[in-house]
């Protein structure tokens, strides 16, 4: 999984998790909070992930994104 699959599910995660809390408690909780709890509805519902790498790999421009991405961290690790 890449940076755009994984920003991208943490986005799904997010999401789920102002639902179930309502859009109006955002006012209310801090922002390191709830990507706390973003994280953690993540880790804890792993088919996020698989809705993001679907999306990804089936939207020409964030394959495109997604391939760069990984060309850049492959071009890191052999330098």
């Amino acid at each position: 999984m890449n940076a755009t699959m994984t920003t991208l599910a943490r986005y799904y995660a997010r999401k789920e998790v102002l639902r179930s809390l309502g859009y109006r408690a955002l006012r209310y909780i801090e922002s390191a909070e709830l990507t706390l709890l973003a994280n953690a509805h993540l880790a804890s519902h792993p088919e996020l992930i698989e809705r993001a790498e679907k999306t990804v790999h089936g939207a020409p421009a964030l394959r495109r994104i997604a391939e760069r991405h990984e060309r850049e961290r492959l071009e890191r690790a052999s330098a």
